[in-house]
C-alpha cells in the first residue's frame, strides 16, 4: 500500500507543479539539449505526466543514468580553464520532475521545517508566504540589516566543491528519521543516487562527479536541502554572539563588530568545514577582514558604501549575452543579403524579443539595486548595440521586395501559410 507521502509525490497535481518549475528553470539554461528536451516534453506534457504518475504509483519507474557535464570555470584571464570545472549532473526531464516533486513533499514534513525555514541560509529555499523575500534578495536584505545593526567588518568566502563533498550517509538518516517512511526513502535514495551514462568518455574527470557515497548532484532539486541539513550546526554556531553569518548554498558572508572578531569567526568556520573534508576556495574568498564601507561582492552584487549594483563581472556577462544574440541576428542578416533565407527565430522581431526578455529578466533579478546610474549606463550600451543591429537591418532590407522585407522582419506572409482550402462544388458556378 502506498504511503501518504509517496502519494503526494506522484499525484498529478504535484507532478504538474514540479513540471512548471523545471520548465521555468530551463528558460535560463545555456544548454540547447536541455531546451530541446523541455520543448519536446511540453508538446504533450499532460499525457507524459499522467504516464509518469502511473509508473510511480505502480512502482515501475526507474531513474535512467544521467549525463555528466564538466563545465569549465574561468581563470584569472577570463578564459575557460578545462582543468578547473564544475561537475554538473544533467538528468532527464522526468527525473528532474520527480526530484522536484520529492522536494515539495519533504517541505511539508514538520520535522524538517528547521532546515527549510532557516534564518541563516537562503539558497534553494522558497518563500514562507506571498510577498516575503527569498533567495538572493532576502540574502542581500539580511546583509544590509547586519550592517545597519553595527557590523563593521566583513569576510566573504565560498566553500570549494560543496555539493561533491556532502556525505549521503550523514544527511540521508536525518531525512529517514523525519519522514519515518521506508517506502518513500527507497524513492528518495534512488533520486539522489548518481549513475552516469557517459562515464567512459569523462575519463579522469569522472571521479569529480558524485557517483559514490560522498557528494550529491549539483542540478538536483534536493541538493540545497541536503546542504542545509549538513550545515545546520555550522549555521547555528556561526551566528552565536556578536558575529553573524549569511550562507547562500556555498557562498558565505561573515559580519563582525571588529577585525579581530571577524578573523576568529572565519577560523571557526574553517574548523567546522574540515569535519566534512570541506574548505573555502581560494578564488572567490576574501580571507582578510575588511571594512563594510569598502567595496565587497556577494552573490553577484557589489556593496559600495551605500550603493548596491550588479558586480562588474555580472555586468560584463550580461552585455556579452546581449551582444551574442544581436551578433547572431546580424550574421543571419548578412547571410540573407547573400541569398540565404532567414528562419523565423532569426528575424528582427524574434531577435529583439529575445533581447527584451533578457533585459526584463536581468533587470528583475537586480531590482533591489539602488545604483540607478550604473543601470542607465548599461541601458546606453544596449541601445548602442541595438542601433548598430537596426542599421544593418535597414541596409539589408532596403532594396528588398515587400515579401522579402516581411521575411527579414519576421511578420508572416498570409500567402505562404500552409493552407488546406475547401473545394467549391462542381457545376455550381455562374
Amino acid at each position: 500500500m502506498s504511503t501518504p507521502l509517496l502519494k503526494k509525490v506522484w499525484s498529478h497535481h504535484s507532478l504538474e507543479r514540479a513540471w512548471r518549475v523545471i520548465e521555468e528553470n530551463a528558460r535560463t539554461s545555456k544548454s540547447d539539449d536541455v531546451k530541446k528536451e523541455i520543448a519536446l516534453f511540453k508538446e504533450d506534457s499532460s499525457t507524459r505526466l499522467r504516464s509518469l504518475c502511473g509508473k510511480l504509483s505502480r512502482g515501475t519507474f526507474r531513474f535512467p543514468p544521467a549525463k555528466g557535464v564538466p563545465i569549465p570555470k574561468k581563470g584569472n584571464d577570463g578564459r575557460p580553464d578545462p582543468k578547473n570545472f564544475r561537475p554538473i549532473v544533467l538528468a532527464d526531464v522526468e527525473s528532474r520532475i520527480i526530484q522536484r516533486s520529492i522536494l515539495e513533499a519533504l517541505l511539508t514534513v514538520p520535522k524538517l521545517a528547521t532546515y527549510v525555514h532557516t534564518p541563516y541560509s537562503f539558497g534553494g529555499i522558497r518563500k514562507k508566504a506571498e510577498g516575503d523575500l527569498a533567495a538572493v534578495p532576502a540574502a542581500i536584505k539580511m546583509a544590509l540589516d547586519h550592517i545597519g545593526s553595527g557590523a563593521n567588518f566583513v569576510i566573504s568566502a565560498d566553500i570549494s566543491k560543496f555539493f561533491t563533498r556532502i556525505p549521503k550517509s550523514i544527511v540521508t538518516p536525518v531525512i529517514a528519521q523525519a519522514v519515518d517512511d521506508p517506502q518513500f526513502m527507497g524513492l528518495f535514495e534512488d533520486a539522489i543516487s548518481v549513475e552516469l551514462s557517459n562515464i567512459a568518455e569523462l575519463r579522469e574527470k569522472a571521479d569529480a562527479f558524485p557517483i559514490y557515497d560522498i557528494g550529491v548532484a549539483q542540478g538536483n532539486s534536493l541538493s540545497p536541502l541536503l546542504g542545509n541539513i549538513l550545515l545546520a550546526e555550522f549555521d547555528l554556531e556561526m551566528n552565536k554572539g556578536d558575529c553573524k553569518c549569511i550562507r547562500y548554498i556555498d557562498d558565505v558572508l561573515i559580519f563582525a563588530p571588529s577585525k579581530k572578531a571577524a578573523g576568529a569567526r572565519f577560523r571557526l568556520a574553517e574548523k567546522h568545514l574540515k569535519k566534512f573534508n570541506m574548505k573555502f576556495g581560494a578564488e572567490k574568498s576574501l580571507r582578510e577582514p575588511q571594512s563594510v564601507l569598502r567595496p565587497f561582492e556577494f552573490l553577484g552584487i557589489e556593496f559600495s558604501n551605500g550603493l548596491l549594483r550588479p558586480a562588474p563581472k555580472a555586468q560584463m556577462r550580461f552585455l556579452a549575452s546581449i551582444r551574442g544574440v544581436l551578433e547572431t541576428g546580424a550574421k543571419a542578416l548578412r547571410s540573407r543579403r547573400a541569398g540565404v533565407a532567414i528562419k523565423k527565430e532569426q528575424s528582427l522581431l524574434a531577435v529583439l524579443r529575445r533581447v527584451d526578455g533578457m533585459a526584463q529578466g536581468w533587470g528583475k533579478h537586480y531590482r533591489f539595486c539602488n545604483d540607478g546610474l550604473v543601470l542607465e549606463k548599461i541601458d546606453q550600451k544596449i541601445s548602442d548595440l541595438i542601433r548598430a543591429y537596426l542599421g544593418l537591418y535597414r541596409s539589408v532590407a532596403g532594396p528588398m521586395s515587400d515579401a522579402g522585407k516581411r521575411e527579414v522582419l519576421g511578420v508572416e506572409l498570409l500567402a505562404k501559410i500552409d493552407r488546406k482550402p475547401f473545394s467549391w462544388p462542381k457545376g455550381k458556378r455562374l
